[in-house]
Order: C-alpha cells, then sequence, then structure tokens
C-alpha cells in the first residue's frame, strides 16, 4: 500500500462533527484532535505518486504480469553458463556475457617458449597489476645503483666540468686546445700525440713531394727524382731508377736542373698562361714578365729539314718508290714546301738510269711533285749543288707525308750520296 502524504492540517473543531470529515491528531500539534476532510485524503493519494499501476518489462529485463503481484525476472542466455579456460568472449551493453568459448593457451612470447618465470633482482620487483591482471609491473624498489664509483677524474687528453673530477654530476670531453689550433694548414708539418690526435699544426716549407709550386717558391732540394704527368707529382726512390732532378740556387729566382729528359704529358703553360693552339710553338722573349724574361705561345715560324739519302737507298727508288722525310702532320693539315736545295757528294762509281735520268722530286701527292731538280749531276763524277725548282702548281693535300721519289729508274748503283735542306711550313687545308 502506498504512503498518504501531503494531508493538509485544519484547524481544531469546535462544534460537532459533520458527515463530510473524519478526526485525526496532528502530531505537530500536540497531537491534537483535529478534524480532516474526506476529499483531501483522496486527493492525496491521487496525486502523490504513492501507488503503482502497471509494470512492464525492457530488454532482458521481464516483467510478469504487468499489474497486480508482479515478479520481475532478467531473460536468461541460453547456452553460456560454464566454466571456460583461456576464455574468449562476447558482452552485450548491459554487461552480460552473451557468447564464450575457450581459448588457446600462449606458449610463446617473443620467440620464448613454455613458462616463463620472472625473478625480481636487487633493487627491483615484479607483481600482478591488481587493476588487470593480464599486466605484470617491474618496478625499482631501490634508491639508487649498488656501485662503488665515488668520483670521475680526468685522464690524459680529457678534462671533466667542474674541473678536478666529478663526484655528483657533471660532463667529461675531449681537451680544448683553445683557439687558434683548429684551421686548415697547407702541406702540414704536425705533430701527433699518443691518442691520436694533432697537438701542433703549421704550414709545411713545400717539399717536392708535396707540392711543386711550393718547392718552386722556396727552393728546397730534392734528393729524389720527381715525375710530372697528369696524376700530380711523384719522388723516385730506390736504385735503379732516376735520380736526375736537382735545385739550385743561380742568379734570381731557383733554376730547375735537368740531367735527363722531361715528358710532358699535357699543356705547358708561357709567361701569360696561355697553354697554347694547335700547331704554335714556343719562343723566348727577353721582354716581357717586366723585362726577367720568359717565353710566349706563337704561330709557328718556317720550319728546317736536313737529312742525307745514302747511296743504298737511292739504288732502290722509283716513281712511286722512296724515303719518307716528314710523317703525316695529322687531319686537315698539309706540308707546304717553300725552298730545297739538292747537292750531291760523288764517290765512283757514278749512276745509270733507264731513261737517262729524270728529276728527283719532293711529293706529297704521288703524282705532283711540289720540286724537283734533274738527277744528271749523278751522272757526272763531280761534286755539285743546285736549288730544286718549285713546280708551278703543285697540289696540297691535307695529312700526307713528304716522300722524295726518282722519276727514272735506276739501272746501275752510284757510289755517292745525296744531301738535302727544306724549309717548309704546316698549313691547314
Amino acid at each position: 500500500m502506498a504512503k498518504i502524504s501531503n494531508i493538509t492540517s485544519y484547524p481544531k473543531k469546535t462544534s460537532p462533527v459533520g458527515a463530510d470529515t473524519v478526526i485525526g491528531t496532528d502530531s505537530q500539534d500536540g497531537n491534537a484532535t483535529k478534524q480532516f476532510p474526506v476529499s483531501g485524503i483522496i486527493n492525496a493519494v491521487a496525486t502523490g505518486g504513492g501507488v503503482v499501476t502497471s509494470v512492464s518489462g525492457s530488454g532482458p529485463v521481464n516483467a510478469t504480469p504487468t499489474s497486480g503481484d508482479v515478479n520481475v525476472t532478467l531473460n536468461t542466455v541460453p547456452n553460456v553458463a560454464n566454466t571456460y579456460q583461456y576464455a574468449n568472449i562476447d558482452v552485450d551493453q548491459y554487461g552480460r556475457v552473451v557468447n564464450a568459448y575457450d581459448g588457446t593457451p600462449v606458449t610463446s612470447v617473443n620467440g620464448i617458449d613454455g613458462a616463463v618465470t620472472l625473478s625480481a633482482g636487487d633493487g627491483a620487483s615484479v607483481v600482478i597489476d591488481p587493476a588487470d591482471p593480464q599486466n605484470i609491473i617491474i618496478s625499482s624498489t631501490g634508491s639508487g645503483g649498488s656501485g662503488s664509483v665515488t668520483q670521475v677524474s680526468a685522464g690524459g687528453g680529457i678534462e671533466t666540468s667542474p674541473a678536478g673530477g666529478i663526484t655528483t654530476t657533471g660532463t667529461v670531453s675531449l681537451q680544448d686546445f683553445g683557439p687558434g689550433h683548429a684551421g686548415s694548414y697547407n702541406n702540414a708539418d704536425i705533430t701527433i700525440d699518443q691518442y691520436g690526435r694533432v697537438i701542433s699544426a703549421s704550414d709545411g716549407d713545400g717539399q717536392p713531394n708535396q707540392d711543386l709550386q711550393s718547392v718552386l717558391d722556396t727552393g728546397n732540394v730534392s734528393t729524389t727524382g720527381i715525375v710530372l704527368d697528369n696524376t700530380g707529382i711523384t719522388a723516385l726512390q730506390g736504385a735503379g731508377v732516376f735520380q736526375d732532378i736537382t735545385w739550385s740556387a743561380v742568379g734570381d729566382g731557383y733554376n730547375l736542373l735537368l740531367t735527363n729528359e722531361l715528358y710532358l704529358q699535357r699543356h705547358l703553360k708561357d709567361a701569360f698562361g696561355n697553354t697554347g693552339t694547335y700547331q704554335q710553338i714556343l719562343i723566348s722573349d727577353p721582354s716581357i714578365n717586366g723585362g726577367q724574361g720568359g717565353v710566349q705561345w706563337v704561330d709557328q715560324s718556317l720550319l728546317t729539314l736536313r737529312t742525307q739519302i745514302p747511296a743504298a737507298t737511292i739504288a732502290t727508288m722509283g716513281p712511286v718508290s722512296g724515303p719518307q722525310l716528314l710523317p703525316p702532320p695529322g687531319v686537315g693539315v698539309a706540308i707546304q714546301v717553300i725552298a730545297a736545295a739538292f747537292s750531291y757528294s760523288y764517290a765512283a762509281p757514278v749512276y745509270s738510269f733507264a731513261a737517262g735520268g729524270l728529276d728527283f722530286g719532293l711529293y706529297t701527292n704521288p703524282t705532283t711533285a711540289q720540286f724537283t731538280t734533274p738527277a744528271s749531276p749523278l751522272q757526272v763524277p763531280a761534286s755539285s749543288a743546285n736549288s730544286m725548282s718549285q713546280t708551278p702548281s703543285a697540289t696540297l693535300d691535307g695529312n700526307q707525308a713528304l716522300n722524295f721519289f726518282l722519276a727514272d729508274v735506276v739501272t746501275a748503283a752510284g757510289g755517292g750520296n745525296i744531301n738535302l735542306d727544306i724549309t717548309y711550313k704546316l698549313v691547314a687545308v
């Protein structure tokens, strides 16, 4: 039965009680007898909410019946009540386990098979997390390590901060040599300590096996040889190799004295820093470098050739056979003969020719000579000299050798030699 509340208190009744009232006592007023209207009791019951008229279930909650004596129950989950090992479960929104089945036991963790025992060492503890038994808590129970180091002091090459050693906290670093030590050095002279540190360094004096320009600047003496090529400078040492480069102070500056060949496999610069172009030559010019002199690349001047053709070679000459005087000069370049002198040194016997002695000639084209001379002096028992005659219209052929041919055929070899003096130049064609 619902509790009746909120009944209005009325004043004491002195007149006889009517048909629509009841008598009661008021505990708040000394239990005095008072009268109450019946309607007041009815209204209190209707508006106070103290009477349940209907009950219904929601979700997994079931109410039967919905009025009167109601029985409230929780719906059962079929086929779930049991005991499980390593359980895998499903939980609904009401927190109920609605599905469960046995799981697979863990037999390996990160490659560790079988049972794993965790043992706490000194200053540590291993416990199961009470909030989550799946977790293991490993924590320190001590206040610090148990080592016996009480001070760190600096050895050679090491410094500490604070200086003098570390007793509580600090830093250990390599010794700082201070400003002026770090930097870049040329041909460096260095001192290295037992810890592998460069403790002093200065620019070197340019020994020959370091830097050639420094050697030229300082004039240091090379006791070994020097090879200059595209790989740099190599000092030659040991028995059986050339020891042929020395430095000596002669006049102003220092001069390099070579007692053997100098091989240049790259360009050579002149006093103006130029490397020259194809077919240029170096000439000496005493006026350059402020009057100190030097060399300069210039276009080539006329070139000369002096050679002798012996009697044994003359005997084998013909219209397309004879000695090569100059090799081919290269693609796009031709040999142009400017002047030629022919002399014959007689020695018995005289020469004989099939056609009576046709001309000797200087050829770059197999069929047309640039200069010619008669062969008749070789048939006379006397020495003679004469200039060779220029052919009025000879062809300049690029990259062709200069040959010495005879237009006739020798039938009887003589004993004399031919001497040639040739002036020529190389021209582009």
